[in-house]
């Protein structure tokens, strides 16, 4: 058969297709991270060294997430085995990418998934543009890892990835800073209701689905944020977990707000929680983890002997953060 010369462009065009794809994909590994531990802007990461299938309720969010939800004192209560995986500006986009990849070492029973990031973007961009970016980011690495080839080294090049480090707060980041504002009503009614942005929409509707081909139940949750959430957004999210059939807790309305002192409980007026606030946040969820899931307390049994450990760890620093948060609020 001979091949016409259209025929034999078009080969050729797709070969080198294909060739500079895999080498995309190449230089995208060789790019990540030599260690797990600044795999994210937070510690995220830390849950790939965890033993495989021990996480039993798994977090999703952006920073608010990583600052306010404090998955080790479920353990040291409770005995729930979990992990807050989340990181600044973190989308819907790449919340789904990165639960295809925690799925295939952990199996949680229940997904815990934060609603900032159904509204979060940087200013500079459109929604459109940022699911453009992340969508790119997640499915090509080398765009996600590019900035890492000046840590490169001949040693380090061809070395392999070290992926084993554990985070003892298990991707919660305890802040002991303190900047308050005033516990004004910021969830006031105005009879508004923000729609989520379609693509976005799209993309927590396929989470839910992967939740639910994994056996995972899932909770939407809203961690208390003074600046950037409002009761517009708050139907919004609302409508789609009615939509959807899934529970929805906003520690941001009265009737399960936590507690939340904004004169103390916030590392920068409002936007994030610190450790006060975050234990308060913490608290809520667990007894609400713990009074509609069937959850086991791993507490002292065999193959869970890092989780005691790393749980006497959070004890031995737990006053010394106690201490300094609350050295903090006295000088506000």
């Amino acid at each position: 058969m001979v091949l016409r010369n259209w025929q034999r462009n078009g080969l050729r065009i797709v070969a080198f297709l294909l060739v500079l794809l895999m080498l995309v994909l190449a230089a995208g590994h060789y790019l990540m991270p030599q260690s797990n531990r600044y795999l994210e802007g937070y510690t995220a990461g830390g849950i790939l060294g965890e033993d495989f299938d021990t996480i039993d309720v798994l977090v999703l969010g952006d920073s608010n997430a990583a600052q306010g939800i404090a998955p080790m004192k479920w353990y040291d209560e409770h005995g729930i085995t979990g992990y807050t995986y989340a990181a600044g500006w973190l989308s819907m986009y790449n919340i789904y990418y990165r639960l295809f990849q925690i799925y295939e070492e952990q199996n949680p029973k229940v997904v815990v998934l934060c609603t900032a990031p159904a509204y979060s973007k940087k200013s500079s961009e459109t929604y459109m543009q940022s699911a453009v970016g992340d969508i790119a980011d997640e499915l090509l690495p080398l765009l996600r890892f590019h900035d890492n080839w000046k840590y490169l080294t001949p040693d380090n090049l061809f070395t392999e990835k070290d992926y084993s480090w554990r985070d003892v707060n298990k991707g919660y980041t305890p802040i002991t800073d303190v900047a308050g504002r005033p516990n004004t009503d910021y969830m006031y009614d105005t009879g508004a209701s923000e729609p989520i942005p379609f693509l976005v929409k799209w993309y927590m509707q396929r989470i839910l689905q992967l939740c639910a081909e994994h056996d995972s139940e899932v909770l939407l949750v809203t961690v208390p944020a003074a600046v950037g959430w409002n009761l517009a957004r708050h139907n919004g999210i609302a409508a789609f977990a009615e939509e959807n059939g899934v529970p929805y807790l906003d520690f941001n309305m009265p009737k399960t707000n936590p507690g939340i002192d904004w004169a103390t409980d916030t590392a920068d007026g409002g936007t994030h929680l610190n450790w006060l606030g975050a234990q308060k946040v913490t608290e809520a969820l667990g007894g609400y983890l713990m009074a509609h899931y069937d959850l086991t307390d791993h507490r002292g049994t065999a193959g869970y002997e890092s989780w005691d450990s790393d749980a006497q760890t959070y004890r031995d620093q737990r006053s010394t953060i106690d201490q300094k948060v609350c050295e903090n609020a006295s000088l506000v």
